[in-house]
């Protein structure tokens, strides 16, 4: 059997969490070659490459990042360990390890896992924010057990996961009150040339309101593009542009000063989806998810044939 060295993937995580070789050893209180000893002695005996140099920084590597993952749930579990052994925790707490991608705005992914978090009865939910890919590549590896996205994923070749419908919701656009106002009058042939801040060319949302564009005839002005729903809605309610908004979320926008609706996309909806190693899915927290999303949310029924 191959034993891995603990202290040299802790010492990786450490340059990992501090960006640097130099950082980690002043934190470490270790020379710089020492650290550089046993970082390469970890890739040597990985195979693979964990960082790549880009001028003085040192980045992760595709492999790196899911070495930083493991390493994560290694020293995780060998503090819980820790705890259980003094009596500072109970043995056998439920874990749960969900994955979501950017685009997503937090408090809708809060609202779609709060029946499995309230499910969990002392344990502990683990929410990795990540690109599409890298969460489908932990999901395979069983790093996670459920992927919230808004669009179906790509799997790598030779593996297989399973979408479950989750439900969908109207997409409203918003801006500060004054600019609103303008673009309500004549709504959607107003919005031509009109500012706005967008999600990403490519991104499930951006294809659908890019292809609603061109079907109401106007080309907007993209001030800026976010792969965050935060940023996108901070940049949007501090003026930079219209902006995009879930239905199921406007209670919250509309709190937020100074910002109204402008108009809604008409057939522009966007979609959630479940993602899973399993077709059915057997964990009660994760099911729970599913139940109370396809309640909250609408689910278009499948189209009937030839229709």
């Amino acid at each position: 059997m191959e034993w891995l060295n603990y202290h040299h993937l802790f010492y990786f995580s450490v340059i990992a969490d501090e960006g640097g070789v130099a950082p980690a050893a002043r934190k470490l209180r270790l020379t710089h070659s020492t650290l550089s000893a046993q970082l390469r002695a970890l890739e040597q005996h990985l195979g693979a490459p964990l960082f790549d140099r880009r001028g003085k920084r040192l980045v992760l590597t595709a492999f790196g990042r899911e070495a930083q993952s493991y390493a994560a749930d290694i020293f995780r579990l060998g503090r819980e360990l820790n705890d259980v052994a003094r009596g500072r925790a109970r043995p056998g707490g439920e874990v749960l390890r969900v994955g979501a991608v950017p685009a997503l705005p937090k408090t809708l992914v809060h609202h779609l896992l709060s029946p499995a978090l309230d499910q969990l009865e002392g344990g502990t939910a683990f929410i990795r924010q990540d690109e599409a890919g890298e969460l489908v590549r932990a999901l395979v590896a069983g790093r996670l057990h459920l992927l919230v996205t808004n669009d179906v994923p790509t799997t790598p070749p030779g593996t297989k996961v399973h979408v479950h419908a989750l439900g969908d919701t109207d997409i409203l656009l918003y801006a500060r009150a004054k600019l609103a106002r303008t673009l309500r009058r004549g709504f959607p042939g107003s919005l031509d040339r009109a500012p706005f801040v967008l999600p990403p060319s490519g991104t499930a949302l951006r294809r659908r309101l890019d292809a609603w564009f061109a079907d109401v005839g106007v080309q907007v002005a993209v001030r800026a593009e976010l792969d965050d729903a935060g940023l996108l809605r901070a940049f949007g309610g501090a003026g930079r542009g219209v902006f995009p908004v879930r239905a199921t979320l406007r209670a919250e926008v509309e709190d937020l000063h100074d910002l109204q609706l402008v108009g809604r996309c008409k057939g522009v909806r966007e979609r959630y989806y479940a993602v899973t190693t399993d077709r059915r899915i057997r964990h009660p927290a994760l099911a729970a998810v599913v139940e109370r999303a396809r309640a909250d949310l609408y689910v278009p029924r499948p189209a009937r044939r030839g229709s």
